[in-house]
């Protein structure tokens, strides 16, 4: 599970690399709209953040408001959500896994 700093840089990176933008030129508030994007960069975006986070987010909002500050909210409120329809043990399970990670990490 990501934190929400993780979260950020790993949406700035998968943004950067669908447009090619160097950091000099990424902003965060830029929405794909406003970047030029096109509806395959949507796509492809949308496809990303589903297969990464297992957030399914429209594509119709990923074009109008997919800056990555939107697409963090998004994101979060997505992985909220879903959080909330697991069972006592299956949460359990998942902060033992996290916990251990994090320790193996620091």
């Amino acid at each position: 599970m990501s934190t929400g700093a993780q979260l950020r840089q790993e949406l700035t990176d998968m943004w950067q690399d669908i447009f090619a933008v160097p950091d000099e030129e990424f902003d965060s508030e830029e929405s794909l709209f406003e970047a030029g994007g096109t509806s395959l960069q949507a796509v492809q975006l949308m496809t990303r953040i589903e297969e990464s986070y297992g957030v399914q987010i429209p594509l119709p909002v990923v074009f109008a408001e997919g800056s990555v500050d939107r697409l963090v909210e998004l994101v979060e409120e997505g992985l909220l959500a879903s959080l909330g329809e697991l069972s006592e043990e299956e949460a359990l399970r998942m902060l033992q896994e996290e916990t251990e990670r994090a320790a193996r990490d620091a």
